[in-house]
C-alpha cells in the first residue's frame, strides 16, 4: 500500500478545540458544546480529571473493565456511558516502552488521528462509537502520551463472545458484509479487523470498533478498493481461524462465512460495480 496517499484528518473546528491546561504540555481535545446534559450537570464536561480511572472510582462511576494490551474502564456518568482507554505500544518495543510515542504535533498523535477518523466515519453514516474527548501529555520534551474517552455501545458485545455461546443468523453475517463494504467505500483501512473489534447489540446492529492507527487513503474508492481489501477481509478470515483453534465449539461455519462475503459483494455491486467485477473473483477464494 505504500502508492496510496494518505488523507490527514483534521477535527472540525466548530465541533472540536484543542486547549491548553493548566499543566505545563497537557492538551485537553474537547467539543465546543456541553457533552452532558446541562438541565442535571450544567458545565460539567471532559476536564482532565476524566482520564484518571482513580477520579471515576472514587465516584463509583466505574461499571467494569477489559484487560488486553493494558486496561480498558467502562464509566457511567450523568448518562453517558464512556470507555476509557490508555494507548500502548506493541510489538517488541512495548518491552522498553511502554506508552511513550515520540512528538511531531497535537494533530499528529494517536488521540486526534483516531478522534478526526471517527468524526469522519460518523459523517458517513458508519456505525461507529461517538469520541468524548482526549488528553496528549508531553514529557521528556519530544514524547507524549495520550488517553481517548469514547462513547460505549449500549448493550452489546463483540462477535466472538457470541460465537463462544451461539451461532449468528445469515442475515447477520450478510449486513456484516454490507458494512466492512461501506466502511472501505469510504476510503477507510482498518489495520486490525478481527472478530473481537465488531460488536452486535440487542437490536442486531452490528458495530465497528478500535481505530487506533487506522487510515483514510486520498484516493477514490475505485482505485484504493483495488490495492488492499483483500487483505483487510483476509485478516478477519485470520482471526476467525485463530478462534476455531482455541475453541472446540465455535459457532461459524462456511455459510455464514459465505453470506458475509455475499453482503460485501452485493454492496460493491450496487455502489461499485467495476470494483465488484475486478475483485470478486480474489475476495470467493478467501476462507476461513
Amino acid at each position: 500500500m505504500s502508492e496510496l496517499t494518505i488523507t490527514p484528518l483534521t477535527l472540525s473546528l466548530k465541533a472540536w478545540s484543542v486547549q491548553a491546561t493548566h499543566a505545563s504540555g497537557q492538551y485537553l481535545i474537547v467539543p465546543t458544546h456541553d457533552m452532558t446534559n446541562a438541565s442535571t450537570c450544567p458545565n460539567d464536561g471532559p476536564t482532565v480529571d476524566w482520564f484518571n480511572p482513580e477520579y471515576w472510582q472514587a465516584q463509583n462511576k466505574i461499571t467494569g473493565t477489559n484487560t488486553g494490551r493494558g486496561i480498558t474502564y467502562f464509566i457511567q456518568h450523568h448518562g453517558i456511558n464512556m470507555v476509557l482507554r490508555r494507548y500502548l505500544r506493541g510489538g517488541l518495543i512495548a518491552k522498553l516502552i511502554t506508552q511513550s510515542f515520540w512528538f511531531t504535533g497535537n494533530t499528529r498523535t494517536r488521540v486526534y488521528q483516531e478522534m478526526a477518523l471517527l468524526e469522519y466515519m460518523l459523517q458517513c453514516d458508519l456505525p461507529v462509537p461517538r469520541p468524548i474527548a482526549g488528553l496528549i501529555t508531553r514529557h521528556f520534551g519530544a514524547c507524549y502520551r495520550n488517553t481517548i474517552l469514547i462513547e460505549r455501545i449500549a448493550d452489546a458485545q463483540d462477535l466472538h463472545a457470541y460465537l463462544i455461546q451461539q451461532s449468528l443468523s445469515q442475515e447477520i453475517w450478510t449486513a456484516l458484509g454490507h458494512t466492512i463494504a461501506r466502511m472501505h467505500l469510504a476510503g477507510v483501512y482498518h489495520h486490525d479487523l478481527n472478530i473481537e473489534n465488531i460488536l452486535l447489540d440487542k437490536q442486531d446492529q452490528l458495530w465497528l470498533i478500535d481505530f487506533d492507527k487506522c487510515d483514510l487513503f486520498a484516493l477514490e474508492p475505485s482505485k484504493v478498493l483495488k490495492v488492499w481489501p483483500i487483505d483487510n477481509i483476509a485478516r478477519l478470515a485470520r482471526s476467525i481461524r485463530k478462534q476455531q483453534t482455541l475453541h472446540t465449539h465455535y459457532h461459524v461455519g462456511v455459510d455464514d462465512w459465505a453470506a458475509m462475503l455475499s453482503g460485501y459483494q452485493t454492496q460493491l455491486q450496487n455502489d461499485a460495480p467495476t470494483v465488484f467485477a475486478e475483485i470478486s473473483d480474489k475476495l470467493m477464494m478467501l476462507r476461513i
